[in-house]
């Protein structure tokens, strides 16, 4: 079984266009009042979600049955971890902004790569029984696989390593955006779904 992870990163050039864009817009603004800030910063931060993205593509074994029918089959699977920062919590107190990371939001789809689903074998336990599945139950069993391929992304860790990259990234980034100190705080660093998973 064949994992890999890819932290998705802006350019430096990008970075810099962005910074120095914001920047120049919040020093010429002449009313900074706290509703006016937010709106503002997250309109023109919402490039950064690329900076907060952390990518997984796995193969997986597939095991399933309907009925007396059985299959046994190889999936590639693709998932994402990123952050709707229009959804993060901002308020502004003196010349500090306090900054709350939102839930994370998990997205898992199948490989549309050549080959990234191949069935190995189906039976059925019945003697006279058909080993062919209709697409419908394919698709029923490939959804239970995208649920623990979801499972797994928290399970082994890659939700908090996501959300620690995201503080990480914004500690660095909305300084320079804003002027302004800036706190991040992550109420849920192991994410946001229930904490027991199937083994």
């Amino acid at each position: 079984m064949k994992t890999s992870i890819i932290l998705r990163n802006l350019t430096i050039l990008g970075s810099a266009l962005l910074i120095g864009a914001i920047a120049a817009w919040w020093f010429l603004q002449p009313d900074r009042k706290s509703d006016t800030m937010r709106r503002a910063l997250i309109s023109e931060i919402t490039p950064m979600v690329q900076l907060c993205t952390l990518d997984v593509y796995e193969d997986m074994p597939i095991r399933g049955s309907v009925g007396s029918k059985h299959i046994f089959a190889r999936a590639s699977v693709n998932g994402s971890v990123s952050f709707d920062l229009e959804q993060m919590e901002i308020s502004e107190h003196g010349d500090t902004l306090f900054v709350t990371l939102p839930a994370e939001i998990v997205n898992i789809y199948e490989s549309t790569d050549p080959n990234s689903y191949k069935v190995i074998d189906t039976w059925n336990d019945d003697f006279l029984g058909t080993g062919i599945f209709t697409t419908a139950e394919e698709n029923a069993i490939k959804a239970k696989v995208r649920d623990n391929f979801r499972r797994r992304i928290y399970a082994r860790g890659y939700v908090r390593q996501a959300r620690a990259q995201a503080v990480s990234n914004l500690s660095a980034m909305l300084p320079g955006l804003t002027g302004k100190t800036v706190v991040i705080s992550d109420p849920t660093p192991n994410g946001t779904s229930p904490t027991s998973f199937p083994k």
